[in-house]
């Protein structure tokens, strides 16, 4: 029985890589689906990106817990939670067997969660907790990439599962999982399932029903118990949070990208120092025509034309880097041309043309640099409560 592969293999070669931020995500939301899976007769793998060390804890005798030493004890419920699902492959991400290859074992941390004005942010913004650099949204994005392809080349997954956009409920870990795992499954050639929290159902999406392994999910959430407890038909989270245990768990195909344009990190380092050298080199030549031509033609044809170039990078890529590198270029490149030349010849007079050629460019820079990024979530709840999500890590 085929669930979620699209791919044409044999029935038995059915592969699903399950790629999650912290330890109990995995049971909360795909928890019934990966017993349904393994009960078929798919293999099932899962990726656990940190150990959940920003986690509050529930119980009184464990509150002592905290960082290192919390995520530590995650561990031992992720494998008790794990037994209970009967899925025997799970890593944590950097970790053997999910690292990138010629790379010494490494972890990534929980960034905790706060809410500001923008959304969801990670606590390290504010300077509260480990290291940015040690957490999974301080990296970069193409080592958390690297290391979830290592394990995609090695299963060979027929697909990957992970959160939306969103990531749910905007914990910037689930953020950074989506990207990563999404960019991991494009980069793969693997269909891409993103986990759809809030149950509203779209012509193509796949729904799972688990009531047949609905026990056994239920006594695998009860494993998490640092992070939520199991009343009735409910799950209260440490934050005091309630939601209904799922008894049928939805997914949505995502073809394509992994967001509103290429991902700067897909290139690596070497695809990066590259990119940029010929997007200086762009900016040179749009800049250098333009000098060239800006008495000769009415001035707002070469603005036009230059920033349509700049513009058309910013939608192209999702970071501003490439754009970055093209306006200095350009810039660059007004900037020495309409010096005085060795012959005592200007290129770029003083007149309102000149000036506007001149000042014009600069200010298109700016203004598509600095032009906000499409996507910021809102502040988003889950369950009944008034409180933000779990694992906050706020009091």
């Amino acid at each position: 029985m085929r669930i979620l592969s699209t791919v044409r293999v044999p029935e038995s070669r059915e592969h699903v890589l399950f790629v999650h931020a912290h330890p109990d995500d995995e049971t909360i939301s795909t928890g019934g689906t990966m017993a349904t899976l393994i009960d078929s007769g798919a293999e099932v793998t899962l990726v656990t990106c940190t150990r959940g060390e920003r986690g509050e804890v529930i119980p009184p005798e464990l509150q002592h817990l905290s960082g290192d030493a919390l995520g530590a004890f995650r561990e031992t419920e992720l494998v008790a939670a794990m037994a209970e699902l009967h899925l025997g492959d799970y890593r944590f991400l950097g970790d053997d067997g999910a690292r990138a290859l010629h790379t010494p074992p490494h972890r990534y941390r929980d960034s905790g969660m706060q809410w500001g004005e923008d959304g969801a942010q990670p606590l390290t913004e504010s300077g509260d907790g480990p290291d940015a650099r040690d957490t999974l949204t301080g990296v970069e994005l193409d080592a958390v990439v690297a290391d979830i392809l290592a394990v995609a080349e090695e299963v060979h997954p027929t697909a990957i599962v992970s959160y939306d956009e969103r990531g749910g409920y905007g914990h910037p870990d689930h953020v950074r999982a989506h990207e990563a795992a999404r960019t991991a499954a494009l980069l793969a050639d693997v269909p891409f399932f993103a986990i759809v929290g809030d149950g509203r159902e779209r012509p193509g999406d796949i729904r799972i029903d688990v009531e047949p392994v609905l026990e056994r999910k239920k006594q695998a959430l009860r494993a998490h118990r640092t992070q939520l407890t199991v009343e009735g038909e409910t799950i209260v989270h440490s934050g005091g949070q309630v939601e209904p245990i799922g008894r049928s768990e939805l997914f949505r195909p995502q073809r394509g990208p992994a967001s509103n344009g290429i991902a700067w990190a897909r290139f690596g380092i070497t695809g990066r120092i590259a990119a940029s050298v010929i997007a200086v080199l762009l900016g040179v030549i749009v800049g250098t025509i333009g000098t060239a031509n800006n008495q000769a033609v009415w001035v707002a044809i070469p603005l036009g034309i230059a920033a349509l170039f700049l513009i058309g990078l910013r939608l192209l890529f999702t970071s501003r880097t490439a754009a970055g590198f093209a306006a200095i270029g350009l810039v660059g490149a007004v900037w020495v041309l309409s010096q005085t030349g060795p012959g005592g010849s200007v290129l770029v007079p003083a007149t309102a043309s000149g000036y506007l050629w001149t000042y014009g460019t600069v200010l298109i820079a700016v203004v598509v640099l600095a032009w906000p990024r499409r996507g910021k979530f809102s502040r988003a709840t889950m369950g009944t409560s008034s409180k933000p999500g779990k694992d906050v890590g706020t009091p």
